[in-house]
């Protein structure tokens, strides 16, 4: 058994190379924590988004707060409120981010450790 304190976890970091802003990562579980998941809380301000990408495994995104929006290229569109999962098949094109007019924040949890990213989504 290992604790691992919120003090131990880096602060958020705002990525613009693959978000929209306003959007702020915080890893939660990642190499360092020698697990095979990797877990992240993301907060996105009104209009935050990911950029398209896809991962070389599932990606489970659980709502925390507020209400986050997933699209994936076939333009299917899942709603995500606090207690909802969306789960993303490996390999899916899709992004993530606020729903429209409001923030969002979401926990991410990928099962593989690769992420393509892509182009904007904004």
């Amino acid at each position: 058994m290992r604790l691992i304190g919120k003090t131990e976890r880096a602060h958020g970091i705002v990525d613009e190379t693959n978000f929209v802003l306003p959007a702020l990562t915080q890893p939660m579980l990642g190499k360092d924590d020698k697990v095979p998941i990797r877990a992240y809380r993301v907060t996105f301000g009104e209009g935050g988004r990911t950029y398209w990408h896809s991962h070389s495994d599932t990606q489970i995104l659980f709502g925390l707060s507020g209400q986050c929006l997933v699209r994936n290229r076939a333009g299917d569109e899942a709603h995500l409120h606090p207690g909802d999962m969306v789960i993303i098949e490996g390999g899916e094109e899709h992004w993530h981010g606020a729903s429209p007019g409001t923030d969002g924040e979401h926990l991410a949890i990928n099962l593989g450790s690769h992420t393509e990213w892509l182009e904007s989504s904004g």
